[in-house]
């Protein structure tokens, strides 16, 4: 009777380890259609309250400039102050640099210099666990130089890349300098490397023109800079807080300027 009872017993547990067995198995699967089924482009938002602040080029990297003006400097000083606004919103920001200092030294892989210091950039970018991340930058156009506003750049990785880019645009548009507003731009989607290859949502924020006299003039205020980072920080939190598609109106000022 001994034996029969062990038997019993060991019966009972092979069964149930089994069923264990098959019960994981059978949810792995699920999980592993479920997540296979959605589209290649889908984010799930960890809710993580994180934001990451690219301020552009640094070090070497000068980018575009005029009369002694450096983008590099001007990019920097307009993420600082855009983390300012975005800690008083309750969000916590990643600074990609926080000192005038290219980043290839911080990554080997890549053809050149410029390619290590992006790749750097997106290993920030990548391993911050955060909600969205903006890259800071000065735009320009020499051929045509009464060209102003700020014009965001966005691409089609992430559905989330063009609500991000029209929240962002509605604020830029809406800054008035002097009660006169600048000209009023439609985002743009356009292909970025740091937006190709993040693994969430973003934007390049080109703020104004340093071709443009006047806009170039202002960068060097620190008022302009403040008034810059604000309407960032603004339409950043109107795309956090709201649900659905922001649209805005068609513009008649549609350019498609790449500079960086």
């Amino acid at each position: 009777m001994k034996k029969v009872r062990i038997f019993v017993l060991e019966k009972r547990k092979t069964q149930l380890f089994c069923w264990t067995a098959l019960t994981l198995l059978l949810a792995c699967i699920s999980l592993w259609v479920y997540l296979s089924g959605l589209p290649a482009n889908t984010f799930v938002d960890p809710k993580s309250g994180i934001i990451v602040i690219d301020p552009g080029h640094g070090g070497i990297d000068g980018g575009t400039n005029k009369d002694g003006i450096l983008e590099k400097e001007i990019n920097l000083d307009v993420s600082r102050k855009l983390r300012t606004f975005l800690h008083e919103k309750g969000y916590t920001v990643v600074m990609t640099r926080d000192e005038d200092i290219a980043l290839d030294h911080l990554n080997n892989t890549g053809q050149n210099r410029h390619q290590r210091d992006l790749n750097a950039r997106l290993d920030i970018i990548n391993g911050s666990n955060a909600q969205l991340f903006l890259s800071i930058h000065v735009n320009c156009n020499f051929k045509k130089t009464s060209t102003d506003g700020g014009i965001v750049f966005y691409d089609d990785t992430f559905a989330e890349n063009k609500r991000l880019a029209y929240c962002i645009q509605r604020t830029l548009n809406g800054m008035e300098i002097d009660g006169i507003k600048r000209t009023i731009h439609d985002p743009v989607e356009s292909e970025y490397y740091l937006l190709s290859f993040s693994k969430i949502p973003g934007a390049i924020v080109e703020t104004a023109f340093m071709s443009n006299s006047t806009e170039r003039h202002l960068l060097t205020t620190d008022e302009f800079r403040e008034q810059l980072a604000r309407a960032v920080a603004d339409g950043a939190e109107i795309y956090l807080k709201q649900s659905g598609e922001v649209l805005l109106p068609d513009s008649h000022y549609k350019r498609h300027i790449l500079i960086n």
